[in-house]
């Protein structure tokens, strides 16, 4: 009796821990930008190309996307961190890049619907809104960076297709 008594003991903790285990949903959305991508796209009407690279930083805490450009040297470097606060049920972001302190005072907070991420960051100099949206399968995605005007209409700041890579296939040309 004691042993089967301490084998549904045993059991209940290693499925509560199982249960544990499973990310929430807002963890596998971000999850999904883990790994190799290429970006294409404008920024400020001049084309652009990057290398990004996604990962899960801080034990876990952060996805980081990671971007490079592809000019040599490199022109623009910038590292996007996305999470999602359970308390508040929302999602933040932070880009930090190659320009400095001053331009990453403000941290963005967001929401999902479906596949689509809105984060919206309240610079003083003005707003802007990033809106990610992940493909069904992962494979590709978008990113619209907007600004807002003085009238409260947006126009596009930057816009980049994102096209997942396999690990190796673009480390050769990376920059130096």
């Amino acid at each position: 009796m004691q042993l089967r008594a301490c084998l549904f003991l045993m059991l209940g903790a290693l499925l509560a821990r199982g249960a544990a285990a499973e990310p929430p949903e807002a963890t596998r959305f971000l999850g999904q930008l883990a790994g190799q991508w290429m970006m294409q796209g404008s920024v400020l009407g001049k084309p652009v190309r990057y290398r990004a690279t996604g990962r899960w930083v801080l034990n876990g805490a952060w996805l980081e996307l990671s971007m490079v450009d592809l000019g040599r040297p490199p022109q623009y470097e910038a590292q996007l961190y996305l999470g999602y606060d359970g308390k508040a049920h929302d999602y933040i972001g932070h880009w930090l890049d190659r320009f400095g302190a001053a331009g990453s005072r403000v941290v963005a907070t967001g929401e999902r619907h479906e596949r689509t991420l809105v984060l919206n960051f309240p610079y003083a100099e003005g707003a802007f809104r990033d809106t990610l949206t992940l493909a069904a399968d992962s494979a590709s995605a978008t990113l619209l960076i907007e600004a807002a005007k003085p009238d409260g209409s947006w126009s596009s700041f930057a816009s980049y297709r994102m096209q997942r890579v396999a690990a190796g296939a673009h480390a050769a040309r990376a920059p130096q």
